[in-house]
């Protein structure tokens, strides 16, 4: 038992040691989402993915075809199983006796000898001068149909479509005139506006952008910090890209989600003596984000209604 827990003990510590590192990670992540939140939206793609339908069960399965003799190999085996019958258990045709006389065996012998020359010789098929047996059908042989065969049949390729494109498609089933690039400078101006608003606490600045369940959090997590003392700052913030990654209709919704990848200071400080509590005031970070906007359909009311922090 001992030779046992020794040779287990280098597992059991392994084990433990990738437990903490999965907990720092998930505290660590759970940190760099405080600012996200909101509502999420799903592509028409993850909506109505195209399910393939599985191939039939029916071709798979072996078809089991008993071997059926013929009429005359049939008969014949009635007249032998009867004969050994009378043989084994009395006389044959009626005659006394226990035993069997030689004109019942001849008859017998006689009768098995025609009807195996009138069977068992007959040909298969008819057959004489020009005959040629009929083709078999075609369809029950080739590629062409799957009856009486093993192969499964052939699936049609899918299309790929891109899903942005689709998305982007619904939205102008109602908006004809929707245009991305003045969408991409507006989204940019509510990204830069929210940032200063939250270094402020305030949420009043800016409350009719958002939607009411991530303008609640924002509150909420205003009223936590201001119970604190602490401010986060973010500062030096560099945008390196902005794109639209998804967008579609839902539930008379329309939204587009972009993606903001920036550099930037992101610190906190204690409100009252301006100590540094966390980050780096010197050391930029790079973080990506999906912010997404939505509006009722045939309405130009934007709202932001979710952030996604991007993992890379």
């Amino acid at each position: 038992m001992l030779a046992l827990l020794h040779r287990c003990t280098p597992i059991l510590l392994v084990l433990f040691a990738l437990a903490c590192i999965d907990f720092s990670a998930a505290v660590d992540s759970a940190d760099a989402r405080s600012r996200s939140g909101g509502r999420s939206f799903s592509s028409p793609a993850t909506r109505q993915a195209p399910q393939q339908q599985a191939p039939s069960q029916m071709n798979q399965r072996q078809q089991q075809t008993p071997q059926a003799g013929g009429f005359g190999r049939g008969l014949m085996g009635g007249l032998v199983g009867g004969a050994l019958g009378a043989m084994l258990f009395g006389s044959l045709f009626g005659a006394s006796g226990s035993g069997m006389g030689i004109l019942p065996l001849l008859l017998l012998g006689g009768v098995g000898f025609f009807l195996y020359k009138r069977f068992a010789n007959r040909p298969a098929a008819p057959s004489g001068p020009g005959y040629q047996p009929p083709p078999m059908d075609s369809r029950f042989q080739s590629g062409g149909s799957t009856f009486g065969t093993s192969q499964a049949p052939a699936v049609p390729p899918i299309r790929d479509t891109d899903p942005l494109q689709a998305g982007l498609a619904e939205i102008r089933t109602t908006d004809p005139g929707f245009d991305e690039k003045y969408f991409l400078e507006v989204a940019s101006d509510v990204f830069f506006k929210i940032q200063a608003g939250w270094v402020r606490r305030d949420l009043s600045s800016y409350r009719q952008l958002l939607g009411d369940q991530l303008a609640a959090e924002y509150a909420e997590q205003f009223a936590r910090m201001k119970e604190q003392g602490q401010i986060n700052k973010l500062e030096s913030i560099a945008v390196r890209r902005v794109e639209i990654v998804a967008a579609g209709s839902e539930n008379n919704e329309d939204f587009v989600t972009v993606l903001f990848t920036a550099n930037l200071l992101d610190y906190t400080v204690d409100e009252a003596t301006d100590a540094l509590v966390s980050g780096s005031m010197t050391e930029p970070v790079k973080f990506a984000e999906k912010w997404t906007w939505a509006r009722p359909v045939r309405t130009e009311g934007w709202k932001l209604e979710g952030i996604e922090v991007v993992e890379e």
